[in-house]
């Protein structure tokens, strides 16, 4: 049965959250001189409304959570974010039509990055920063970052951690989950500033630097101007752009290991970040040739283009330097086919993800080396560890209900 007085505890809290998100965008309002309070006001009063009334009704709960219970939070948690998230567009009159609205909020925290706006530049310093909010919050995990900051929120830190983190190695790092949270964020929110600080340096002013910062790290794409980062008309900023971006497709766990523990042993032998690299570097290589050699680029803007281009669709990013579709045929190909792929599990990048992608590949070569051999014992590891047949079940089911 669902533990319902544990689900509105926990909904209730993170509802305070997206109310002190807003309160931060109505402040960077009021610093620009923005007069129309009511934008972030309203959203305010009702997230503090709604979730003190969940935390009320979840006053007695207790602490244990099961599987089904933290599944609920997170799904319920994103829709909810969503419909109040909308109601700045809403009432500040920038999307009058409430599924447009719902769409482009959803669109934020699922770092989908496409939008339902238009003209960016004629937006509010504070609607643009809501919007950059719920990429990077969303990005990472809304419900994730709750657990690194109030670690004992509800007693089920482990299976809410389980429905929001897919793919981050929750044993190489800390046995205690409330502590991995941390740490994963605390390498977040530097990779993130490191993003800021470079932006800056090259050029962007503050606001811009802040924004696509979030924007890089959280993958979602969205820009404080209409023509994304073709705006900047800077090749130093495309190539901070495709850096962080390629960085943001890497499991958080590795670049911890890498950044923090200096473990670079254990982030070479990862399968999944060779298949990343080997996928990014072939479709980098591939386009570089056919922009140089057929559409008669010059080297070094080929391989701009190619690194940039390559890095923010295999990471599902979304932003854009210049309209690829007058190059070649092929290079469409090669740009859908690592989109669809996408980075690494626990990144927060969209599409398959190499982890899945290189699964498949290998229990299907099992399986026909099976054939060959039907009496072979032929057990499919991956980084060391046994691929289960739940796991393979699982993620077969995942490929089969992305056509639908």
């Amino acid at each position: 049965m669902l533990n319902l007085p544990i689900i509105y505890k926990v909904l209730g809290t993170l509802l305070y959250l997206e109310a002190l998100l807003f309160g931060v965008c109505m402040g960077l309002g009021v610093w620009y001189g923005e007069t129309n309070y009511a934008t972030f006001g309203v959203p305010i009063v009702i997230a503090l409304a709604l979730g003190t009334a969940l935390r009320f009704f979840g006053r007695h709960a207790e602490n244990r959570m099961g599987r089904r219970d933290g599944f609920l939070i997170v799904s319920l948690t994103w829709v909810i974010f969503s419909f109040i998230g909308m109601l700045p567009l809403l009432i500040s009159g920038y999307q009058p039509r409430v599924a447009a609205a719902f769409f482009e909020i959803m669109s934020g925290f699922t770092t989908t990055g496409a939008t339902a706006l238009t003209n960016i530049d004629s937006l509010p310093a504070s609607i643009l920063l809501w919007r950059s909010l719920t990429h990077w919050f969303g990005g990472m995990g809304i419900v994730f970052f709750t657990i690194a900051i109030l670690p004992n929120i509800g007693g089920g830190e482990t299976k809410l951690f389980s429905a929001e983190a897919t793919g981050l190695k929750i044993g190489k790092l800390h046995p205690r989950i409330g502590t991995t949270a941390r740490w994963i964020w605390s390498l977040y929110l530097l990779l993130t500033l490191t993003c800021m600080g470079a932006y800056y340096l090259a050029g962007m002013s503050v606001f811009d630097a802040v924004n696509h910062g979030f924007s890089t790290i959280g993958t979602g794409g969205f820009s404080t101007h209409q023509d994304s980062i073709a705006y900047f008309q800077s090749n130093t900023i495309e190539w901070i752009t495709a850096i962080f971006m390629f960085l943001a497709g890497v499991n958080c766990t590795l670049l911890y290991l890498l950044f923090i523990k200096r473990r670079m042993k254990d982030v070479i032998r990862d399968e999944e970040l060779r298949c990343y690299l080997f996928l990014f570097l072939g479709a980098v290589a591939g386009i570089t040739g056919i922009l140089y050699f057929v559409d008669n680029l010059d080297f070094s803007t080929a391989l701009r283009s190619a690194f940039f281009n390559t890095a923010s669709l295999q990471t599902t990013t979304g932003f854009s330097d210049e309209n690829f579709m007058n190059w070649h045929p092929t290079v469409w190909l090669l740009l859908v086919f690592v989109s669809m792929v996408g980075a690494c599990a626990g990144s927060t990048s969209g599409g398959l993800k190499c982890i899945r992608v290189l699964m498949v590949w290998k229990l299907t070569r099992a399986e026909f080396r099976q054939l060959l051999h039907p009496h072979a014992v032929l057990p499919v590891r991956l980084n060391q560890n046994p691929v289960t047949a739940q796991m393979g079940r699982t993620v077969f089911v995942f490929l089969w209900y992305i056509p639908f």
